[in-house]
């Protein structure tokens, strides 16, 4: 698995007051598609934060669900990680290690909202899925930063990862 770090403060594990590990999903179909969610005002890869006592798989396997509707299975590990040392999280002051883990899943199952289980932001903040090209998904992306249709460091990151994906896996 590769993992990047950022670590702007030059901060050290000691240093942190607290940890968030979280996971997302690349869901991809066989005509190349990939399913993003819209929330919040900004795209994003499927997934969410890992409950205490959970395993990073359990976590990507439940949030998958509850945000799609779609059950997958792990067939392999991650192939991403990362790692970012924050000096203040969310505002909060606290410093605090966010590790984000990014699975691979190939399905035609489509997204089933009978399924779903939002949580209070999701459902205040319209949560949507669509499909997106892929081969795209770069262009797409940089348009969204462009167009304010994304937040900018999000995107840049989901830009990021679509190229190590491609980097480690030659594409779709």
């Amino acid at each position: 698995m590769k993992e990047i770090v950022f670590n702007d403060f030059n901060l050290q594990d000691s240093d942190m007051e607290d940890s968030v590990v979280r996971v997302k999903g690349l869901i991809i179909n066989s005509r190349g598609k990939i399913l993003l969610a819209h929330n919040n005002n900004t795209y994003q890869f499927p997934g969410g934060h890992q409950d205490e006592g959970e395993t990073r798989d359990e976590c990507v396997v439940r949030e998958i669900k509850e945000e799609t509707g779609i059950d997958v299975k792990i067939t392999e590990p991650p192939f991403l990680c990362i790692k970012t040392y924050d000096n203040n999280y969310f505002g909060t002051g606290k410093k605090v290690l966010n590790s984000i883990y990014y699975y691979r899943f190939f399905t035609d199952d489509m997204p089933n909202f009978q399924e779903t289980h939002y949580d209070e932001l999701e459902l205040a903040t319209d949560f949507n899925l669509f499909y997106v090209v892929f081969a795209d998904l770069e262009n797409f992306l940089k348009k969204s930063i462009d167009d304010g249709m994304i937040d900018p460091n999000i995107g840049r990151e989901m830009i990021q990862v679509y190229q190590i994906y491609n980097e480690q896996f030659g594409g779709f």
